[in-house]
């Protein structure tokens, strides 16, 4: 299943004219940065024409799906170290660089990590056998197989996501766990690679147009923090900072894919639901949206990760060597404004490439993630005090 969705709507967006125009239009961005509005500038900006996504798009550069980029720092870190080479080739075959805006540049680094974040398409054989040796086949149909206590899987087809599965898992969770206690069956347990095999099996993600919106995506994080709240998760867990010590720290341990995201809403359905009942706390249900924007928060914490210390930033400029130019002819780093600091250093960044200078191949030099992370840092220091 992967990043199907994201990647089908990229190639729409490809074909569409003038629709980078249509971005830049676009109103500045909240703190919050949106997976699915990246899918569009990945396309929009012809970032396909060199890399692909998942097999879709160019081979002249690396699938960008397939990078190794556990934070923002190491993606921002990887786009400095590759500027130089990127803006040979483009320049050698004669195409435009584009330019990006704060909120695009954020957008579309959002949407990079996600991608990179999803598991391998699933297995339809191997998800047919777990169909029967986790018990759903007791109560749920797939084609002429199974039972009818529960609604028939192959349903799904054309109108789940990971991230909808979770939702319905967790909403279902108290009917089922009842009727597993009634009748014998001991509750399985599912794995993220599970999840991806038995939506295989179900025909998820087959090539079918969705007959309704999917949440294949992750929502809006902003929404989400305050869903953590009103849904009363803070009250066990604890993320972003805040909440309880019974349940485990979300941060340490949000999963990156959303399959596996929806293994683990299934296999701590149970312990949480009693821990609920014996507090006394109403089981919430959530919507598909809901739960992306659950999903994006709390991969939000772990994308923002190695945030930086700033009284290391101007050692890391150096070390980039942005001092070559910053304060002689171009501004000191110190005088450098931004406004959402993540999105206009990444932008920043790429729009060097925009305007071809000697500099950038003279005097560059690689970052690590660490470095990016405490310049980004810095940075945003002096924003703050101005």
């Amino acid at each position: 299943m992967r990043c199907r969705f994201a990647a089908f709507a990229a190639v729409l967006v490809w074909g569409l004219p003038g629709y980078a125009t249509t971005l830049r239009a676009q109103q500045a961005p909240t703190p919050a940065q949106s997976i699915a509005a990246g899918s569009r500038v990945y396309g929009a900006k012809g970032c396909s024409g060199c890399h692909a996504i998942n097999g879709i798009g160019g081979d002249i550069g690396p699938d960008l799906a397939r990078i190794s980029a556990p934070s923002l720092a190491s993606l921002v870190a990887a786009l400095w170290n590759h500027l130089p080479k990127m803006a040979d080739r483009m320049r050698a075959t004669g195409h435009e660089t584009p330019h990006f805006e704060p909120w695009e540049a954020a957008n579309l680094m959002a949407f990079l990590f996600w991608a990179a974040a999803w598991t391998p398409p699933g297995d339809t054989a191997r998800g047919r056998a777990l169909f029967t040796s986790r018990h759903c086949i007791l109560c749920h149909r797939v084609g002429n197989e199974g039972g009818v206590i529960g609604p028939a899987l192959d349903g799904l087809r054309a109108v789940a996501s990971p991230i909808d599965l979770a939702a319905d898992l967790w909403n279902h969770a108290p009917a089922m766990a009842e009727e597993m206690r009634t009748r014998g069956v001991a509750r399985p347990t599912l794995s993220g690679r599970d999840i991806d095999d038995l939506l295989a099996f179900f025909g998820v993600g087959n090539g079918d147009l969705p007959r309704e919106a999917v949440y294949a995506l992750g929502g809006s994080p902003a929404e989400g923090r305050g869903l953590f709240r009103t849904k009363g998760c803070v009250r066990c867990h604890r993320a972003g900072g805040e909440g309880g010590s019974v349940g485990p720290n979300l941060t340490a341990v949000a999963p990156r894919a959303p399959t596996d995201f929806a293994a683990a809403m299934w296999n701590m359905s149970g312990p949480m639901l009693a821990a609920m009942r014996s507090a006394g706390i109403t089981i919430p249900r959530l919507t598909g949206a809901e739960m992306a924007d659950l999903v994006a928060y709390l991969g939000s914490l772990e994308y923002g990760a190695g945030s930086g210390r700033a009284a290391r930033g101007v050692r890391a400029a150096v070390a980039g060597g942005c001092d070559a130019c910053h304060g002689k002819s171009a501004p000191a780093l110190s005088q450098v404004r931004v406004q959402g600091v993540r999105g206009a250093v990444i932008a920043a960044l790429w729009n060097h490439v925009a305007r071809p200078s000697d500099s950038l191949q003279r005097y560059a030099r690689p970052l690590t993630a660490a470095q990016t992370a405490d310049l980004m840092a810095y940075l945003e220091s002096r924003e703050r005090r101005r």
